[in-house]
C-alpha cells in the first residue's frame, strides 16, 4: 500500500525531518496498532540521528475519553541511526489495542504537530480478511499484484458515508437542525433539533443485522408566534423514535450509486390536552436512493411510506398528509443543496411543500463559520400537527443551520 506523508513532526538538531505516514484506513483489532515514522535526510550532510523507544499516542472515540497509549519502537531498529543526504528511513512502534477500543479511533501523535488520524476498528468474523487484504496491498511489487489487492481491498471496504460529520462515535444528527424566522400576516419562526444514538457499536462496522444497526432518535420541532403579545410557542411536536438504519445496503446498479434503508415505529405527538391535543404513532420504511457521485453533486430520492397505528385526536390525518413523505434532494456534501419534502393527502388537493435551500457558510463568508445559511418555504396543510387539518398561507423563513 502507498503510504504519504500526513503532517510534518519535529526538525532535530542534525535537520533531520519527521515525518508520520497515514495508517491504514481499516485495521483488525487482533492485530497491533501500527505507525510509521519515516526519517529523511534533507542536510547536505551525513546525519546521525536519535530514535525514541516509544511512539505516545493518545486514542479516542465518541464514547471514550483520551485514553494514553505507547507504541514501542520495532526491536531490529537501533538507538541511533545513520542517513546519508537524501537518505531516508522507516521506523514503526505497535502496541495491541486496548479492549475498550472499537468503531472509529482518533489517534493523535503526542509530541507532535501533527494531525489526527482515523482508522476504523474491526473486531469481526471478517477481521483476518482485512489483514490478508491489506497485507496484500502493502507488499505488492507489480502493478498486476497491487489492482488484485486493491480490488480485494474495495470488495472488503467499510461503506462511506457523507453524513454523520458532526459526530463520532455512536451520537450523531438525524433530521436538519435549524432556526429561522418568516411572516405570512404572522411572524412564525420555526426551529428544530435532532438526534440518533446507535444503541449497539458493531464488532464489524459492515454489519448489517438488525441489533448492530438500531438506534434512537428524537426530534423537536416549534412554530414560536413572535408577532403575538407574549411571544408563545403556537405548537410543539415531540417525536421518538426506534428504527433500523442503513445508510448503504451494498445494492448497486447501473441506475442509482447507492441505496440506502430505513425501517421502525415512530411517534408524533404536542403534548397538548383537550380540543388541541394531537398524536399519532406510525410504523414506517424509507429507502432512499443516490444518483451520482456522493461526494459531488448528486440527486437523492427517498419516499417515506407509513402506516397509521393509532391517530390519537386527529382519525383523519391521512387526509391531509397522506401515507408518504416524499423527499428529492439535490447538491453536494460540501456546496448549497435543496432539500424538498412533498406529502398529498388522500382527498381533494390536500397536501404540502417544504422545501429548504442550505449553503454551507464556510464558503459564503469565511472558514471561520461553521454551519449554513438556511431558506425555507412552506405550503400547504399542516406544517405543525396542531393545524395538520388547515391550509396555512405560505412562509418564507430565513436561518441558520448546524445540520442538514
Amino acid at each position: 500500500m502507498l503510504a504519504c506523508a500526513i503532517s510534518l513532526g519535529w526538525t532535530s538538531a542534525a535537520c533531520a525531518t519527521v515525518s508520520v505516514l497515514q495508517p491504514v484506513r481499516e485495521a483488525a483489532a487482533e492485530q497491533p496498532l501500527e505507525l510509521t515514522l519515516l526519517y529523511s535526510d534533507d542536510d547536505k550532510q551525513p546525519l546521525t540521528i536519535d530514535v525514541p523507544k516509544a511512539l505516545n499516542v493518545t486514542l479516542t472515540n465518541g464514547d471514550l475519553p483520551p485514553q494514553p497509549l505507547a507504541l514501542q519502537r520495532e526491536s531490529n531498529v537501533p538507538d541511533k541511526l545513520s542517513l546519508r543526504p537524501g537518505q531516508y528511513r522507516k521506523v514503526r512502534y505497535a502496541a495491541p489495542w486496548p479492549d475498550a477500543a472499537r468503531g472509529v479511533m482518533k489517534i493523535d501523535p503526542v509530541g507532535f504537530d501533527s494531525s489526527p488520524m482515523l482508522i476504523t476498528l474491526n473486531r469481526g468474523k471478517s477481521q483476518t480478511q482485512v489483514v490478508a487484504a491489506e497485507t496484500a496491498e502493502t507488499k505488492a511489487r507489480t502493478p498486476q499484484q497491487l489492482a488484485s489487492a486493491e480490488a480485494a481491498a474495495n470488495t472488503l471496504a467499510v461503506p462511506t458515508t457523507t453524513s454523520d460529520r458532526m459526530f463520532s462515535g455512536r451520537l450523531s444528527t438525524f433530521e436538519p437542525m435549524y432556526f429561522a424566522d418568516g411572516q405570512n400576516g404572522d411572524n412564525l419562526a420555526k426551529f428544530q433539533f435532532s438526534f440518533k444514538y446507535r444503541l449497539i457499536m458493531p464488532d464489524d462496522p459492515r454489519s448489517r443485522s438488525f441489533l448492530d444497526n438500531l438506534y434512537f432518535a428524537y426530534t423537536q420541532t416549534s412554530i414560536w408566534d413572535l408577532s403575538a403579545e407574549s411571544a408563545p410557542f403556537r405548537d410543539t411536536s415531540y417525536e421518538p423514535q426506534l428504527f433500523y438504519y442503513l445508510e448503504d445496503t451494498g445494492w448497486k446498479s447501473s441506475l442509482f450509486s447507492r441505496m440506502g434503508v430505513t425501517a421502525g415505529i415512530g411517534h408524533e405527538s404536542n403534548g397538548k390536552s383537550g380540543a388541541d391535543s394531537r398524536g399519532i404513532n406510525i410504523a414506517f420504511v424509507r429507502p432512499s436512493w443516490d444518483f451520482g457521485d456522493v461526494n459531488l453533486n448528486h440527486l437523492t430520492i427517498s419516499p417515506k411510506i407509513y402506516y397509521y397505528i393509532t391517530k390519537s385526536g386527529n382519525e383523519d390525518i391521512q387526509d391531509y398528509r397522506g401515507y408518504v413523505d416524499l423527499l428529492v434532494k439535490y447538491g453536494s456534501p460540501d456546496g448549497w443543496q435543496l432539500a424538498t419534502t412533498l406529502r398529498k393527502g388522500t382527498k381533494g388537493g390536500y397536501g404540502s411543500v417544504d422545501a429548504q435551500f442550505t449553503y454551507p457558510l464556510a464558503k459564503l463568508i469565511n472558514s471561520a463559520w461553521g454551519g449554513y445559511l438556511w431558506v425555507g418555504y412552506f405550503n400547504g396543510y399542516g406544517e405543525d400537527i396542531l393545524d395538520y387539518n388547515q391550509r396555512q398561507h405560505w412562509i418564507a423563513r430565513i436561518g441558520y443551520s448546524i445540520a442538514r
